[in-house]
């Protein structure tokens, strides 16, 4: 992990956002483990002005971009920001982790959550169905929701995109209802199956 002081890279000027009483821009949101901005750009599109952060470079991730260790960045700057949005690496939490048993994944989701706590801002963490995240909210503070693509009308005409996430958060959540009809649509990014998708 680097310990030198990330570089910022402006891809593109802080977008038109939603404006605070009070304040000449939108709230401020810091995307940790960014990789290509996906999650940020949903921000983006409900008002925040979004920071990314990855250790890996991202040149097609379209915000405001700090490449370096995301966890020592939140320890540094994370009280600049208004709410903080975490997706640390999924590979140690998936089931697929089982195809590779000698590989050795980072499991970063109790650090994350425990430097997010202390610093008390707003957040939400998100990793695959079977990482150790809260699913819902509890009479002890907990919060957490399990989204799908098909809540959202994610998919193409003959089906839709069946991918489950967890969102840990902060704060209390409502959780829309799946809408399983119809065939499902894998989407993969990797392993031959780029920016494909397949009928299931």
């Amino acid at each position: 992990m680097s310990q030198s002081t990330p570089q910022t890279v402006d891809l593109l000027p802080s977008p038109p956002s939603a404006r605070l009483i009070g304040s000449d821009a939108g709230p401020t949101l810091l995307d940790l483990f960014c990789c290509a901005g996906g999650a940020g750009e949903g921000y983006r599109r409900a008002g925040f002005d979004v920071t990314g952060v990855d250790i890996e470079p991202q040149p097609n991730n379209p915000h405001r971009f700090v490449q370096g260790d995301a966890l020592e960045y939140l320890e540094a700057h994370g009280n600049e920001y208004d709410a903080i949005h975490g997706s640390p690496p999924c590979q140690g939490y998936s089931k697929l982790r089982q195809m590779h048993p000698k590989r050795k994944y980072p499991l970063l989701i109790d650090a994350l959550r425990e430097k997010l706590t202390r610093l008390g801002k707003p957040y939400v963490i998100e990793n695959v169905q079977t990482a150790p995240l809260q699913r819902y909210s509890d009479l002890f503070g907990g919060h957490g929701v399990v989204l799908c693509g098909s809540m959202f009308g994610l998919g193409v005409a003959r089906g839709f995109l069946r991918r489950h996430r967890i969102f840990e958060a902060s704060f209390s959540i409502v959780q829309p209802p799946c809408n399983h009809r119809g065939p499902a649509v894998g989407v993969y990014g990797h392993g031959g199956h780029s920016g494909k998708h397949r009928m299931l």
